[in-house]
């Protein structure tokens, strides 16, 4: 994809180039909101299951407390060790993890919506051409993803040590506490430190949210040539959409004429129109238009008409109304139907007087 200067992009993208940059995966999503709503859902989760990590761990150190060890070195135990410990790290752990994989999954489908870019996972040269790699590394938004990442950092940080210093400077009174209360105070530290983290992260959330939105629109924009072209390949070209129109006029035209030989009556404003109607009682429910004519294309229909004998009948204001309301193919309007068959009568009558004569 070509290079654009930014600021000639001021065309609104299509949905063609929308749709072409969610096939490539380039979609506007901020991992920030993501990371917010992770944690929350985090907190929430490990504050309702407190109880419950308490149990486990109680359990295990009760565990651990009545083994009964010696000097050698027994597999079974270890093992059934290795076992125990994993198994209460799995519990503790569980729900907050199902928990953040959910709203993890959830939250992209709110962004983005489902999505299946399997063009992310072609292999292409630029991705590991170092030229390339160093060119990104230096980009505008490379430069914007490190300053907010260091910004986010200290922000954080400051308001966590802030509101978090007497906590900090007080852990050793942990040591004097039963297990139980040490286990719930430092809980609560932790669980306070991840909601102070929470605040500072939901400022980050919605001013990186509006940056990536706002990125990926300027990004999505297009120059008016490049819009141009897109229209021109999506519509195609319109010199050979007016050749191909030509051609199938043509064509319609030449499909027309062969059937002029088969009318019955060709009604003529004598100077300008020419129309061929067809009357066949056992395949038709009226009349029909099978070709019609203007000026040198008139002319033509009454020369073939002549030429295999098809009668001639003037009508100027019939002539007219056919023309201008009836399509090549379709049936005569019940309005027309007494004008037309009058023309037809008169013609089935003159056809019979000929057959007598002969």
């Amino acid at each position: 994809m070509e290079e654009e200067n930014d600021s000639e992009k001021t065309e609104e993208p299509s949905a063609r180039r929308i749709e072409e940059f969610r096939q490539r995966g380039e979609v506007a999503s901020s991992k920030e909101l993501n990371s917010v709503l992770i944690l929350s859902a985090s907190i929430l989760t490990i504050g309702l299951s407190m109880t419950f990590v308490f149990e486990q761990i109680s359990m295990y150190f009760e565990w651990i407390s009545n083994i009964e060890y010696d000097k050698t070195f027994r597999e079974d135990l270890f093992k059934k060790f290795v076992e125990k410990s994993a198994m209460t790290m799995l519990k503790c752990c569980a729900p907050v993890m199902a928990v953040a994989g959910i709203v993890s999954f959830l939250s992209n489908i709110a962004q983005i919506g489902l999505l299946f870019a399997p063009q992310v996972l072609e292999l292409k040269l630029e991705r590991i051409n170092p030229i390339s790699g160093v060119k990104k590394l230096f980009s505008v938004r490379s430069l914007a993803e490190g300053l907010k990442a260091i910004l986010k950092f200290v922000f954080i940080l400051s308001i966590t040590y802030y509101f978090l210093k007497e906590d900090i400077y007080s852990y050793r009174g942990f040591l004097h506490l039963e297990f139980q209360n040490s286990f719930f105070h430092g809980m609560w530290i932790l669980i306070k430190l991840a909601f102070l983290i929470l605040i500072g992260m939901i400022l980050v959330a919605i001013l990186d949210f509006a940056y990536q939105k706002i990125s990926y629109q300027n990004k999505l924009r297009q120059t008016k040539e490049a819009a141009k072209r897109e229209t021109k390949e999506q519509e195609g070209d319109p010199e050979i959409k007016q050749r191909i129109r030509t051609i199938q006029r043509e064509m319609a035209q030449k499909r027309m004429m062969n059937d002029v030989p088969t009318a019955d009556v060709i009604v003529t404003n004598p100077t300008h129109y020419s129309v061929a109607v067809k009357y066949d009682k056992e395949n038709m429910v009226s009349p029909k238009v099978i070709a019609k004519g203007k000026d040198h294309l008139a002319l033509r229909i009454r020369e073939i008409a002549k030429e295999n004998n098809i009668p001639l009948v003037e009508n100027i204001p019939l002539a007219r109304n056919l023309y201008n309301s009836v399509k090549v193919g379709e049936e005569i309007p019940r309005v027309l139907y007494k004008a037309v068959a009058e023309i037809l009568a008169f013609v089935y009558k003159l056809k019979r007087k000929e057959k007598a004569l002969s």
